[in-house]
């Protein structure tokens, strides 16, 4: 039966201020696997894991999978919530085309409107000079009608 020479080190994770996307239940120290320091295999060297040590190992094993698929879950629901954001982001942008659209055609009519009352009043302030141009040549004639026919002298 082949040996396996491994040390288990505990190394502790470090934790940031800002809160953990599993929450606090899944903060927990990651145990690592890692090669043996040849300097220690010495110490080793002839010694078999008994029992408890295959138990420890795999415990280990099963932790820091459970940890990692904590991550992966994590992982997965902040995707989750960014594919939210971005429909929603999408959403929003395609509502605000609607209403910059329907602004603009609102626009072009009252720029259309604008235009054909300002014709309409042109046309009155040009209707309304020319009978203010025929009233003065009137009150012309009358005056010099009651002029010539009422002699002053």
């Amino acid at each position: 039966m082949a040996e396996i020479n491994v040390t288990v080190e505990m190394r502790e994770r470090m934790i940031d201020a800002s809160p953990s996307p599993m929450g606090a239940s899944s903060r927990q120290d990651v145990e690592v696997l890692r090669p043996i320091d040849k300097s220690t295999m010495p110490k080793l060297v002839g010694r078999r894991f008994g029992h408890e040590e295959w138990v420890s190992v795999c415990e280990r094993i099963q932790g820091a999978a459970e940890y990692i698929q904590d991550i992966e879950a994590g992982r997965h629901q902040q995707e989750l919530q960014a594919q939210k954001v971005f429909a929603n982001m999408r959403d929003e942008i395609a509502a605000a085309n609607a209403r910059a659209l329907a602004a603009e055609r609102t626009l072009q009519e009252v720029q259309q409107r604008a235009a054909a009352m300002v014709k309409s009043l042109e046309d009155k302030l040009l209707a309304t000079e020319e009978r203010a141009r025929d009233a003065e040549d009137w009150l012309v004639r009358i005056s010099e009608a009651v002029k010539s026919n009422l002699s002053y002298p």
